[in-house]
């Protein structure tokens, strides 16, 4: 009996010294963290809620621009968002885009974009620094658009840019359309 009780006690007894070596002395409070490896980047990903007190990027404070486009069958076009302010701002999910053109007989002057089966997390921009949004869209059809208007995540006011990537295929009704547009991501493409 006793030799079974044995790896019993001194399981019970290694597991109370791990405990207690777990305290430790408390640092002051006033020490300097470490010193950063690396210099910080453009953008912070961060899970949603931890962004602290960073406000949110607003129209006022970010400029968007179109950036590259790349692919054949389906293309991704890439809109920049790049924070014009003093001060970081924050980003989450999904921004507006509408493809403005000629009046489709069936569809008119407008293409709203779906939104992808993506998840969003929430992005700190630096001053300076950028962000994207990926539209992939479907190439070809006899519809081609003028402008692109894109309004940022959680924004209503919108920004006019040029399109001249060339004709898209409309996809209005579709259940399962191959234009659509992806969350908010960081740096630029």
């Amino acid at each position: 009996m006793t030799t079974h009780r044995a790896p019993l006690l001194i399981g019970l007894l290694s597991a109370g010294l791990l405990v207690a070596g777990c305290g430790g002395a408390a640092e002051p409070a006033n020490q300097a963290p470490a010193a950063l490896s690396s210099p910080p980047t453009t953008v912070a990903q961060q899970p949603t809620g931890e962004a602290g007190q960073v406000a949110r990027c607003t129209s006022r404070t970010l400029e968007a621009s179109v950036g590259t486009t790349l692919g054949n069958d389906q293309k991704d076009t890439t809109i920049v968002w790049r924070n014009a302010s003093a001060a970081p701002c924050t980003m989450t999910g999904f921004g507006g885009v509408d493809l403005r053109g000629p009046d489709d007989p069936q569809w008119g002057p407008s293409y709203s974009l779906p939104r992808a089966a993506e998840e969003p997390t929430t992005l700190v921009v630096k001053p300076g620094g950028t962000a994207h949004t990926v539209i992939t869209w479907l190439p070809g059809g006899s519809w081609t658009p003028t402008d692109i208007v894109v309004t940022a995540p959680d924004e209503t006011t919108s920004t006019t840019l040029k399109w001249d990537q060339g004709p898209v295929l409309r996809q209005d009704g579709a259940t399962r359309p191959g234009t659509y547009i992806h969350p908010v991501a960081p740096g630029s493409v």
